[in-house]
């Protein structure tokens, strides 16, 4: 249940940062971020409310921590995906968002089986390939640096967000979201922009915002039964979803070692969903 939960999340934040990249070439990237978040309270509260999970303080408290950290990463993430390319900047943060909370569960003193650990690498070595993209230049540069730098504030969002109690389930995810809104109000307020987006895009902020919620919802609540570290390898091979789309339908390029990458991507998740 724990990977199939990774795999989830995995689909449907492809589709949140698809709708991301869609919006940040339309509008302003915290405007999008911050619509993304309102939605994705009103996705996830139902879900904590149906399943009847506990409100702990504790978890609370980190799921809000955690919110003033995603959406840093995501502003930063959907501005590199707009102005370089989804196949270089989705997989350079999404092997950061793994490596965080991988390094964070085995600093916990968690251990990997060998065929897990030997699923890792291959996932986050697969995910790096897909970045490689030397005819985007200055661009493909501009990309990488702020890739990482998003993937290092997505990594903590999900350490601080899914290493809580089983008993408090997505609870930890809504107070991510909603302390996320709070903090990209904030931040839109102080630049003198929108903090929602204008009505002609709002459309990615929705879709971004429910698919967003339920992916960070299923990998939360993977975290909180299985293994952190192994569910975040998992969860982050959304790249190979992000990448697939914006090659179908945004015209980006994708080259013979970028697919060889998302094959990869999807082997490691199968060698981790084997122990």
């Amino acid at each position: 249940m724990p990977v199939l939960l990774g795999i989830v999340a995995s689909l449907f934040i492809g589709f949140s940062d698809t709708f991301g990249r869609a919006s940040a070439k339309r509008a302003d990237a915290v405007s999008h971020v911050a619509t993304q978040m309102i939605i994705g309270v009103a996705a996830t509260m139902p879900l904590a409310l149906v399943l009847g999970h506990e409100l702990l303080g504790p978890d609370l408290v980190a799921g809000a921590a955690s919110g003033v950290s995603i959406a840093v990463g995501l502003s930063i993430l959907y501005r590199a995906m707009a102005d370089s390319s989804s196949s270089i900047a989705a997989p350079i943060a999404a092997v950061m968002a793994a490596l965080v909370p991988l390094a964070w569960d085995l600093i916990g003193g968690a251990e990997l089986e060998p065929l897990a650990l030997v699923g890792c690498v291959v996932a986050l070595a697969s995910m790096a390939l897909c970045s490689v993209n030397n005819r985007l230049g200055a661009a493909a540069r501009t990309g990488v640096i702020m890739a990482i730098a998003g993937g290092l504030f997505l990594g903590l969002a999900v350490a601080l967000a899914a290493d809580t109690a089983e008993a408090s389930g997505v609870w930890p995810a809504v107070a991510q979201r909603f302390t996320g809104f709070l903090a990209m109000v904030a931040v839109a307020l102080r630049r003198g922009v929108a903090p929602v987006l204008p009505p002609g895009v709002r459309r990615f902020g929705v879709g971004g915002g429910i698919a967003g919620g339920v992916g960070m919802a299923a990998w939360v609540l993977g975290a909180q039964l299985g293994d952190l570290g192994t569910v975040s390898v998992v969860a982050s091979t959304y790249p190979a979803v992000v990448v697939v789309l914006a090659t179908t339908f945004d015209g980006d390029e994708i080259r013979w070692w970028q697919a060889l990458g998302i094959a990869g991507a999807i082997l490691g998740t199968v060698l981790i969903a084997l122990t």
